[in-house]
């Protein structure tokens, strides 16, 4: 098989594009505007941390997919959806999908060892994650490819130090209304590294091209 038509072979269709937005936006849609699925969806500390073994550890699953009003629930959601159509050039729809769930599981996880953070919901730590995993999965093409990979990874990490969220892990934002939890930036990029750095030694140690 020539590089041409095994790129090709890794790009995924329009099919499994779209089933993948599609999937995300329905799951933030349903845990963010039903109200049963975000009262007991969203990341509360107390709920997770205080009861011990008998914490309610479901919501460090469904966080992510919770949002707190319709602005953000469309800007995740047309930041994953423009992260899709870039990383795509190289990357399987599923992939994408289970790097993005993969991150904000791992978000998460990191949360529960801030204390300051006493709740949370949002894709925004995810989406960081998958961003730079992406970027450095798009410096296995070339041309157009390569160039939106170094774009992308430069873009999270100038991002993430000038967030300096390990200062201020939650900051104010009046134009959103809401602390803005920028300790999840830097979880989610560190976690898109993680795995990458994971996927590149198993591919390696097993011969296998790149997913």
């Amino acid at each position: 098989m020539n590089v041409q038509a095994a790129g090709a072979a890794r790009r995924p269709g329009w099919p499994g594009m779209l089933a993948v937005l599609a999937l995300t936006a329905a799951l933030g849609a349903a845990f963010t505007f039903i109200p049963w699925l975000h009262a007991h969806g969203l990341y509360l500390r107390d709920a997770v941390m205080g009861h011990g073994v008998a914490g309610q550890w479901w919501r460090l699953l469904t966080a992510m997919w919770v949002h707190l009003g319709w602005r953000h629930w469309l800007a995740d959601l047309l930041a994953a959806a423009g992260l899709f159509l870039l990383i795509g050039r190289e990357a399987r729809a599923g992939a994408m999908l289970a790097v993005l769930f993969a991150c904000g599981v791992a978000v998460q996880l990191a949360l529960c060892r801030v204390p300051s953070v006493g709740w949370y919901g949002g894709l925004s730590g995810a989406l960081h994650g998958l961003a730079l995993w992406g970027g450095l999965r798009l410096l296995y093409g070339s041309g157009v490819s390569r160039v939106l990979g170094v774009a992308l990874c430069l873009g999270v990490l100038v991002k993430t130090w000038l967030e300096q969220s390990w200062l201020a892990p939650v900051v104010f934002d009046a134009q959103w209304g809401f602390g803005v939890v920028r300790i999840s930036h830097a979880a989610g990029a560190l976690a898109g590294l993680g795995l990458w750095l994971v996927q590149e030694w198993w591919q390696r140690r097993h011969g296998q091209p790149p997913a």
